[in-house]
């Protein structure tokens, strides 16, 4: 009986066991995620001394730094809202910031869905222009509101889309090559330092017109209405315009453009685009605009027209179907440019696997920026794929490539980094007497640590350093350093990966240093003369999984 007393009284306590682990403990309270919604839940709570609040559920999902908040009534209670009926209802409102694994990107993302209100929540003045025609209540399947800044390069895109039912879609995006403030004279109150590359308003109609258009003089909408709008609109120009200067060629190429395509509008009344005409980036000097509206114009180039320009900036069909079949014809920066265009969805629907196809080509040939675009698109899909690309984008010299390979080499073991540096690379024969100055052996190692210029591989680095580091080369040294404290970071996997190299790497660079007899031709002892000696190498290259041609392009020191 005694050897089935204990698993009896096992058995008998495992429902406690397991309603024990289910019960909350105090690491619960310091979930980021709890604490999180706490904060959040505290936030609302105070706003609630502001407008009546209340909602269903609220989930955060710090992961994807998403939070999402379902079913929410709000009574904001505004002072022209005599009768109290002002009631918003959103569905579901989601608030998100950039992903955790990605700190060089701010994202700032509002999307409210379902949403409902009385034109009562609005002041006076739109309240009575919605009445006016027919409107009493707004709906919005979709309001998003969104910022990307990019860190490095501060760089930024603004969106807001509105989807207001039976009245219109509109659509604001601009691109910023550079956003940001500038506190130099006074940091308290800092001037803004804005590069604007892109910017578009769209409107797409969806009754707002039918609704409207009887409030239009005739003038507008009758037969001469481009060229009345073209005079209206000049005339009112050069009214706001200082002094008695006339229009600018901004100004008036402006009036053109409403001339060509209000005219369409009212022939098929479906979509209006407000956009930017700008060729390059453009300071927006806020001073100068607000003392003469025809900074404003210059600055902007605004025009109108049907359809937004990256509408009518899709890959033509003809070129599709022709890379689609690869028949060949199209040259190779047709080829980038719709490979580029298959892998991101943008100008061609998304077809990762021919855009794959088409790029590879291109990359295996020696096109560094195929290979760049290569690595983007496979680096939240496959590392290792991401990081072949990547050696292959830096040794071109592509910008960007390095970084890339940073951020993928923090995901994969150091051994399959190395493994794969060993891939890609060819071997250290001396080209073009790089080892016949420190100079050259130096600049050799930094390429080889970096990625810029030569294929990224440790080995080589630490080969070509501990040749500087031997002349007595301070950089050499430092380079070999760095590489030992990589290895040393990446602790005992990384340091029995490293050990196989490393000792390959010492024979190599002893070989050289003995062969050459560098101690004489570094310090002009003896000229330099071809040596016919087949170098070491740390391991013998391979092809990479999957391929045929790794893309090398001749010889890489």
């Amino acid at each position: 009986m005694r050897r089935y007393l204990a698993p009896a009284i096992f058995a008998a306590a495992l429902p406690g066991l397991a309603a024990a682990q289910d019960r909350p403990t105090l690491l619960d309270f310091f979930s980021f995620e709890i604490l999180t919604q706490r904060i959040l839940q505290s936030g609302v709570m105070a706003l609630r001394t502001q407008l009546d609040l209340k909602y269903s559920d609220m989930a955060v999902d710090l992961g994807s730094g998403g939070i999402t908040i379902t079913d929410i009534v709000a009574w904001p209670l505004p002072e022209w809202d005599l009768d109290g009926t002002c009631q918003v209802d959103i569905g579901r409102l989601v608030l998100r910031s950039g992903a955790l694994d990605q700190p060089n990107r701010i994202r700032i993302k509002a999307q409210l869905l379902n949403t409902a209100f009385p034109t009562s929540c609005l002041p006076d003045e739109p309240r009575e222009a919605l009445g006016m025609i027919g409107i009493s209540e707004i709906e919005m399947p979709r309001l998003t509101m969104d910022i990307d800044y990019g860190v490095p390069s501060s760089d930024a895109v603004m969106r807001v889309y509105a989807d207001i039912t039976d009245v219109a879609v509109a659509d604001l995006t601009a691109e910023f090559a550079y956003i940001w403030m500038d506190g130099r004279q006074d940091m308290e109150e800092p001037e803004p330092v804005i590069f604007l590359s892109s910017a578009a308003l769209a409107l797409e109609n969806h009754g707002l017109w039918e609704a409207g258009k009887d409030l239009l003089p005739p003038p507008m909408t009758g037969d001469g209405a481009g060229l009345f709008m073209e005079g209206m609109i000049g005339d009112g120009l050069m009214g706001e315009n200082p002094g008695d200067a006339g229009l600018s060629d901004s100004q008036r190429a402006f009036a053109r453009s409403v001339a060509e395509f209000w005219p369409q509008f009212l022939a098929r009344p479906e979509t209006l685009v407000l956009e930017t005409n700008i060729d390059g980036d453009v300071f927006l000097d806020f001073p100068a605009m607000e003392d003469d509206l025809r900074v404003v114009f210059d600055t902007f180039q605004p025009m109108l027209a049907l359809l937004p320009a990256r509408a009518t900036d899709m890959i033509p069909l003809p070129e599709l179907r022709t890379a689609m079949t690869g028949d060949g014809s199209l040259t190779q920066d047709q080829l980038r440019e719709i490979g580029e265009a298959l892998v991101t969805g943008h100008r061609a629907p998304r077809n990762i696997a021919k855009g794959l196809e088409i790029l590879g080509q291109l990359a295996h040939s020696g096109d560094g920026g195929a290979a760049l675009l290569l690595s983007a698109a496979m680096e939240s899909r496959d590392a290792e794929e991401a990081y072949r690309w990547g050696l292959l984008a830096g040794a071109s010299g592509e910008a960007g490539a390095t970084a890339r390979l940073d951020r993928l080499e923090r995901r994969l073991p150091f051994g399959r980094v190395l493994d794969l540096q060993m891939e890609m690379s060819d071997d250290m024969s001396d080209q073009d007497g790089a080892m016949n100055s420190l100079t050259t052996i130096r600049e050799q190692a930094a390429m080889r640590l970096s990625g810029r210029g030569m294929a990224r591989s440790y080995p080589f680095a630490a080969t070509w350093a501990m040749l500087a580091s031997a002349a007595g080369d301070p950089e050499g040294a430092d380079i070999l350093g760095e590489i030992d404290e990589r290895v040393r970071l990446g602790g005992e996997a990384a340091i029995a990966a490293w050990a196989g190299y490393e000792d390959e790497a010492s024979k190599n660079a002893m070989e050289q240093w003995l062969d050459r007899n560098l101690p004489a031709v570094l310090t002009g002892a003896e000229a330099p003369a071809p040596v016919e000696v087949e170098p070491a190498q740390p391991v013998e290259p391979v092809e990479p999984a999957g391929t045929e041609n790794t893309g090398r392009k001749g010889k890489r020191n």
